[in-house]
């Protein structure tokens, strides 16, 4: 018994076939859809909870609504007056300054209290040290809002020219509204407080974004066919958060209004009053 019992245990196993793939390095991945989505919902969490920081400082600091409103008026203002590719990147960087300057005077102001309750003269110098970031930062931007806007400004009120019209180039408009629309979409969501930046609540941003894009649409092309196409297209996407039930009919309704009338008046001028070109 002992013998045959060593010559089944000597006996070579069968080695299990393994399954073809066409790279190495996927030989032991684990197909987990349910990981996966879990991976996913966490990447869309992290960007919730970026933007939901971003509104509680909007909702509750008095210098963010009037930086928000200093940029919509500074991204029209660069529509209008046809900014090159040059001058939107130094407005992105110089906005963007700003803002990041008074998020972490924000921060600061916030870890202090929470820190040092009392008044305390290191609490007051943390403080006035994040402030005065702010405003280097805020007078940093006026003086490049006047040595971009000055002279167009000047020449467009100018009683002695005949005749002043509006360039834009198409491209930088499409972009300017996009992100003019998205700014104005997230400071409504951080009034009403319901829902999160990027799923639910009032408005709803897919439906302004494709809806300013169906407006823009009209003035660009004069092909019924492409602006039928584009009309369906924005339809879809807002019926698409109807049906996931991420947005009520009458968010998706405001966001559309909005969106579209925020891309139709600013083409309505350049188009009237201006020259709009590739």
């Amino acid at each position: 018994m002992n013998k045959d019992q060593n010559i089944e245990e000597k006996k070579p196993q069968k080695k299990k076939k393994r399954r073809f793939f066409m790279f190495k390095k996927y030989q032991n991945f684990d197909w987990n859809i349910k990981k996966e989505r879990e991976h996913d919902r966490k990447m869309v969490d992290s960007f919730n909870y970026a933007i939901e920081g971003t509104i509680e400082a909007i909702r509750n600091e008095k210098h963010m609504k009037f930086h928000i409103f200093s940029s919509i008026l500074v991204l029209i203002l660069a529509i209008l007056t046809n900014a090159s590719k040059v001058e939107i990147m130094i407005l992105s960087l110089t906005i963007s300054f700003v803002f990041i300057t008074e998020l972490l005077n924000t921060s600061v102001e916030a870890i202090v209290d929470l820190i040092s309750p009392k008044r305390h003269i290191l609490a007051k110098l943390a403080k006035d040290v994040a402030a005065g970031a702010v405003l280097i930062a805020a007078i940093n931007a006026l003086c490049v809002l006047y040595l971009m806007f000055y002279d167009k400004l000047a020449n467009i009120f100018d009683v002695h020219v005949q005749m002043t019209r509006i360039a834009s180039r198409m491209g930088n408009v499409v972009v300017l509204i996009l992100v003019l629309t998205s700014v104005i979409v997230i400071t409504l969501k951080a009034l009403f407080k319901k829902g999160t930046p990027l799923e639910g609540g009032m408005p709803s941003g897919h439906s302004a974004i494709a809806f300013s894009i169906f407006a823009m649409v009209i003035f660009i092309t004069p092909d019924i066919k492409v602006i039928v196409l584009a009309f369906l297209m924005a339809a879809l996407v807002a019926q698409s958060r109807v049906k996931s039930q991420i947005h009520s009919i009458r968010e998706v309704l405001a966001g559309g209004i909005i969106g579209f009338f925020i891309s139709f008046i600013i083409m309505l001028i350049i188009s009237h009053f201006g020259i709009l070109y590739n």
